[in-house]
């Protein structure tokens, strides 16, 4: 019995490494695919409309393409050696600009589209349900939370007009990012909440929604950083001992 416990466990852990590297491979190819598509769109999509499901502004949905595509390629990039909850968001980060980008490139997304839903779904598929229990923490929530902000962000960049289109994508990329970085750096977590908010919102103060969304994403941005913090200076339990 002392022999067969660790050779399952090994067993099941070269088979999710197997299963990543499947869904690495997915994930790579799709969000590749997903970046192409998108300067393909912004490139040659009023000549090609019916393959850009006849979208009249390629532009800002073309960069909304690209954007969302490498939110996915950096979940693939995460992907490597995760264990735990953290598998859960990687996947989230693969389904979500999977699914989004369906309405915003029309067929030409339908490729990557079906490899990054694959890519997810393998992903899910090889994570315990212990760890997918211990995602639903209220950090991790309210991570999900300002995810959900800077994609509103970037979807409401795509439809904007004039310069506040590039603004409100990019301003989408920074709140994005700031879960992130701010179980690295609190100050670069803030530098990049408080510029994925404060212009776009300002840039677009006639609209009820812009700015509700960059209160919002304000108020969940201050306490990942500070949930964020709170985890670094608290001692590991290794450290405790």
């Amino acid at each position: 019995m002392s022999i067969a416990g660790p050779a399952t466990s090994a067993a099941v852990a070269a088979d999710r490494e197997r299963s990543d590297r499947l869904a690495g491979r997915l994930g790579l190819a799709g969000a590749s695919l997903g970046i192409i598509a998108g300067f393909l769109e912004l490139d040659i999509g009023p000549d090609i409309r019916d393959w850009v499901g006849g979208k009249l502004d390629t532009t800002r949905l073309g960069w909304a393409t690209i954007i969302l595509s490498m939110v996915a390629l950096a979940a693939v990039r995460a992907l490597r050696g995760r264990t735990g909850r953290d598998r859960v968001g990687i996947a989230i980060g693969l389904l979500v600009p999977a699914l989004v980008c369906f309405t915003t490139v029309g067929r030409l997304w339908y490729p990557p589209g079906v490899l990054l839903l694959a890519a997810g779904a393998i992903v899910l598929a090889g994570t315990r349900r212990d760890e997918i229990a211990a995602a639903y923490t209220a950090d991790h929530w309210r991570a999900a939370l300002l995810i959900i902000c800077g994609a509103c962000f970037v979807l409401l960049g795509a439809s904007a007009p004039g310069l506040t289109a590039p603004l409100g994508i990019l301003s989408g990329a920074l709140v994005l990012s700031v879960p992130r970085l701010a179980s690295r750096s609190p100050r670069a977590a803030w530098a990049a909440l408080l510029a994925g908010t404060l212009p776009f919102a300002a840039a677009t103060w006639w609209s009820a929604v812009t700015p509700l969304v960059a209160v919002i994403a304000i108020v969940i941005g201050n306490s990942v950083i500070r949930h964020a913090r709170s985890a670094r200076a608290s001692p590991s339990p290794a450290e405790k001992a």
